[in-house]
């Protein structure tokens, strides 16, 4: 029983590796406008990468953190997500557990939410945008796959409604300066993964989360208060909070004011 249980966390943690490699080509790729279905190349020397070349950390270990071609440094970006991502789904089989009713679906489904969710960080962080068929394909998904799982479709849809015009007023009070649009379509995800109860929740995080970093990057002198924040990487991380520890926190909550 403990080695099936060791390789099923192998097994994740692997599986994690490569949905860590795919976000860094799809992230790369989507910004460039480049095709998803042509083999990976170096994006200095722009050469096709081998795929013994491609193997996720492994690669970038034995390359010495450079491109075979042109020598050029690869970022620490690419083994970082993949160790993240691998990291993440090992997580979610724990929680499964540990704090939840084994489900090999709810597993799965979790898995693609933390990879949506790490890509919409990843590429708001870099580029200070988000990708609307990420957001919007995502979002049909897992309301169907929720649904299936016995979510409240009505919530989702309340909590998809309530993300959304919470996102939508501020764009159109400011003319667009408080927040962007890609924010309206992350609340829209936002409502789907967690229902309107939890939804609350995560955007309350989120502004919280935000407000500690950005304290903290004007006092380092990293940025100004005139600078713009890729608020969508707080909305991810609170999403990610409430999803696992939401009902938790509430709980927690309700007993230390009651």
């Amino acid at each position: 029983m403990i080695l099936l249980i060791f390789l099923l966390y192998f097994l994740l943690f692997v599986f994690g590796l490569i949905f860590g490699s795919f976000l860094n080509a799809l992230e790369w790729r989507l910004y460039k406008k480049k095709s998803l279905w042509t083999r990976s190349e170096c994006p200095n020397c722009h050469k096709q990468i081998n795929w013994y070349d491609n193997i996720p950390v492994l690669s970038f270990l034995l390359l010495k953190t450079k491109c075979r071609n042109c020598k050029e440094k690869i970022s620490w970006q690419y083994p970082a997500v993949e160790l993240v991502m691998g990291l993440l789904f090992v997580f979610v089989l724990f929680y499964y557990f540990s704090f939840a009713d084994f489900s090999i679906l709810s597993i799965i489904r979790d898995c693609l939410v933390i990879f949506v969710l790490a890509f919409v960080f990843v590429y708001d962080f870099k580029y200070m945008e988000v990708s609307d068929s990420v957001t919007l394909g995502s979002s049909l998904l897992f309301f169907l796959i929720s649904l299936f799982l016995g979510a409240s479709w009505l919530s989702m849809i309340i909590g998809a409604v309530v993300g959304a015009s919470f996102f939508l007023l501020q764009f159109i009070v400011s003319k667009g300066k408080w927040v962007g649009g890609g924010d309206i379509r992350i609340g829209f995800l936002m409502g789907i993964l967690l229902g309107w109860k939890l939804l609350l929740l995560a955007l309350w995080l989120a502004y919280i989360i935000g407000g500690f970093i950005s304290i903290f990057l004007v006092l380092s002198k990293k940025k100004g208060m005139k600078n713009e924040v890729a608020f969508g990487t707080y909305l991810t991380v609170a999403t990610f909070i409430t999803m696992f520890f939401g009902t938790h926190i509430l709980e927690w909550y309700f007993r230390l004011v009651f």
